[in-house]
């Protein structure tokens, strides 16, 4: 006989509970003790970790740096308008939505971050010039309001037991931040930050005192939304002047008469797979490698800029990147023309080096090849390299490129990465230009990995390379990966705590350990980004094999769907932890941190439902993605479908507040294509669920958590749509359904670089066509 399992239940609101410490913190929430003290300052917590976290955030720095003269703001307990705002923001119950950051008890976060002065100039190249724009007028910053949140519990309840906003969507609204700065942790879909001079930015430049940085006072969003709730930090009030310094430009890469004229020549040696070959002159190419390196590079950084050198790179690398950069441009022509040229050069190189090896000893693959010359790994690299990026370019067009050429290059790029090895890396002797080898080899590798699975979660298509296949390290932080020098490198080295491999990193987000002893403390930027691919991955196979005959129905089990929430949430802690960690683009540590935050979405969002062969964006017909969408996916009322629409329909509250149509004019440039592919299914979700609690007579009668979930989408859809009324949005249970989904559409618009974008604002029209219809 199995013994029944041990439950807590609390006296409030008869939860129960597996274990006395979930049930001793979960009613913390009710009695809004706070037993966890700092001795530094007035600050008390509801969790030990949050008061750990408290003191190396604002305790550490100021007792290492005893000559900083920037000091940590406090505010007074007793503020009226801390108390005011906590009563405000309790209203939605802030324990439920997942984001990979949370609100601090009334903890600030320090703005530590500061731009690069530039790019030391490679050898035989001109330095990639970093370029600032003047000073501006300063802005109007106060303190920042305190904000508390409440204890997370696995399910709802608590959900929704304070004050609420009423019918007053304002005080809901001003709660929302403005970028007043380019760091704003709102936690978005989409980027929000302005260009200047409509939100001015601050000054993030490092500090004259011995070149360390000063933490200054938090800005309005510094405040961070809860990881598992849905309070909102409020706008700061005006009063002090911080100076400014708009966001600093990348440089300019020059290409030389020479570098333009050695590339003609390799190009001539493919004669028999070109033709009229017409190149572009230095100037376009120097442009378009400058487009490679501010719009591309940040979001794939495994190219080491301070030392790339473009007069040695192979023509087959060479080409492929200038053909991504032009697309950056904005010249798809060019792109085209110079896509065609780097897949022929590439796929013929391919053919000649990797292909006519017969002798068995000199095969990549071998052990005799991997002990071979540093030049003829660095072939196979550079030649992996641009297969990527190739990639890159063709994936996301119907026609030009064709996309089916990214399908074809899915299985050049398995091939080569297998033949130099998955877990081979270069020698390391120690010094930085062995590293930097080392680090881009293992960059790369990472990198195809991910963005093989990104054609997988977007396509349905089967993995190329699976996560067990990977035994390397998690890649370094991106302040050792930027450092311009090798003294900067070394400094940055000697702070670094190491990187855990890959495998042991996903272990320890899975292990059943007791208080999270032995777990994973923190990873970089990169890692974080990698971890959460193997994640999505190990959810879209899982998804796959439910398919089954011998499963019935396709839905996760339950102890899988604890087990990948485990894993979330322990990704989760280390992204919190990571302090190059924003979830703002323009994070001078780069996007993935803010792309990191995306995927986790769609890793929670395809935990309740599975979107992989419903979404049919192979087909590139908008028509045909709406109806299957509409057809072959539902959704299931549910505590856990809830905080998933919750989760969906936060996303879309600060676009609706800064403006739909502002946001998708002007900030295209700022996108990741991801960002859209994971919002394509929050839209989705968030229109099912409405259309499964706005029935006339819902059985189950709605719960209280979905009751303040349905008033916050309706008062969002008001304030997007002019003229709009609660009566009309509800007369039937799909003009709400249908009027959400549009404004998602809207987003997706605009003219983006990417065709796939587009279609996905094309296919969410479709479908709040085929909702209507059913009105």
């Amino acid at each position: 006989m199995v013994k029944a399992a041990r439950t807590y239940q609390c006296h409030r609101c008869s939860r129960t509970f597996a274990r006395l410490e979930h049930l001793q913190r979960h009613d913390r929430s009710h009695t809004k003790e706070k037993p966890f003290s700092c001795d530094k300052c007035p600050k008390s917590f509801t969790r030990k970790d949050l008061l750990a976290r408290h003191e190396r955030l604002f305790h550490t720095s100021t007792e290492t740096d005893p000559g900083s003269q920037s000091q940590i703001p406090y505010s007074s307990p007793s503020s009226h308008t801390n108390e005011g705002l906590g009563n405000r923001l309790a209203a939605l119950g802030g324990n439920q939505m997942v984001s990979p950051i949370s609100i601090i008890e009334g903890e600030q976060r320090p703005n530590n971050e500061h731009f690069p002065s530039g790019f030391p100039a490679p050898v035989n190249q001109t330095p990639l010039m970093a370029q600032r724009i003047p000073e501006s007028h300063p802005s109007s910053i106060g303190p920042q309001d305190m904000v508390t949140m409440t204890e997370f519990n696995p399910s709802l309840g608590g959900f929704g037991l304070s004050t609420p906003y009423g019918d007053d969507f304002t005080s809901f609204l001003d709660s929302i931040p403005l970028p007043s700065h380019p760091f704003s942790p709102a936690y978005q879909p989409l980027p929000l930050f302005p260009a200047f001079p409509i939100f001015p930015q601050p000054d993030y430049s490092q500090s004259s005192e011995g070149g360390r940085e000063v933490e200054g006072p938090s800005t309005p969003s510094s405040s961070v939304l809860p990881r598992h709730g849905t309070q909102l930090p409020s706008l700061q009030p005006e009063g002090t002047h911080n100076p400014y310094r708009a966001h600093q430009l990348k440089g300019f890469v020059s290409v030389t008469d020479a570098c333009r004229d050695r590339i003609v020549t390799l190009l001539s040696g493919y004669s028999n797979v070109l033709s009229d070959l017409s190149y572009p002159s230095r100037h376009a190419l120097s442009r378009y490698f400058t487009g490679y390196v501010t719009g591309f590079h940040d979001h794939y950084p495994f190219m080491h800029i301070p030392t790339l050198d473009i007069n040695s790179i192979s023509v087959q690398l060479f080409c492929s990147m200038t053909a991504l950069g032009a697309q950056y441009c904005r010249e798809p022509e060019a792109s085209m023309s110079l896509y065609q040229v780097a897949r022929a050069v590439t796929l013929e190189h391919i053919r000649r080096e990797f292909q006519s090896a017969t002798e068995i000893g000199t095969r990549p693959g071998t052990t005799t090849w991997l002990s071979a010359s540093a030049a003829d790994n660095r072939d196979l690299f550079e030649t992996l390299q641009a297969t990527v990026l190739l990639m890159a370019v063709s994936a996301w067009f119907k026609d030009n490129p064709p996309h089916y050429d990214a399908w074809s290059l899915r299985s050049y790029m398995e091939t080569l990465a297998r033949m130099g090895g998955f877990n081979y890396l270069p020698v390391q002797d120690g010094s930085w230009e062995s590293w930097i080898r080392r680090e881009t080899v293992k960059r790369t590798k990472l990198i195809a990995f991910c963005f093989l699975n990104i054609n997988t979660v977007v396509f349905d298509l089967p993995a190329m390379i699976l996560t067990e296949d990977i035994g390397l390290d998690l890649p370094c932080t991106e302040k050792e990966w930027q450092a311009t020098s090798a003294s900067l490198w070394l400094e940055e080295r000697r702070q670094s705590a190491g990187e855990p491999k890959l495998q042991d990193a996903l272990a320890s987000l899975y292990a059943h350990t007791e208080n999270g002893q032995g777990c994973l403390e923190s990873f970089s930027s990169l890692g974080g980004y990698v971890l959460i691919h193997a994640i999505i991955q190990h959810i879209w196979s899982i998804q796959k094999t439910r398919r089954l005959p011998i499963f019935k129905g396709n839905s996760l089990s339950t102890p899988e769907i604890n087990s990948l929430e485990q894993a979330l949430e322990r990704w989760c802690q280390c992204w919190e932890r990571n302090k190059e960690s924003s979830v703002d683009p323009l994070n001078p540590h780069g996007p993935l941190s803010f792309t990191s935050a995306a995927l986790l979405r769609l890793a929670y969002i395809r935990l309740n439902a599975d979107f992989s062969s419903a979404r049919q964006l192979q087909t590139w017909d908008p028509e045909a993605i709406a109806r299957s969408l509409k057809e072959n996916l539902s959704v299931q009322r549910s505590d856990r479908m809830t905080r998933a629409a919750l989760h969906c329909a936060h996303a879309l509250s600060t676009p609706i507040r800064l403006g739909i149509n502002f946001v998708a004019h002007s900030q295209a440039v700022l996108w990741s294509n991801q960002h859209a592919l994971c919002s394509l299914e929050c839209a989705v979700l968030l229109a099912k669920w409405l259309e499964a609690v706005t029935v006339t007579h819902p059985s189950p009668s709605l719960t209280e958590q979905e009751t303040k979930l349905l008033d916050f989408v309706i008062e969002m859809v008001m304030e997007a749509q002019h003229g709009v009324g609660r009566d009309w949005l509800l007369q039937n249970n799909a003009r709400l359904s249908a009027s959400v989904t549009r404004l998602w559409a809207r987003l997706f618009t605009a003219d983006y670089i990417w065709e796939i974008v587009s279609l996905i604002g094309q296919a969410l029209n479709s479908y709040a066509n085929l909702v209507e219809k059913a009105i």
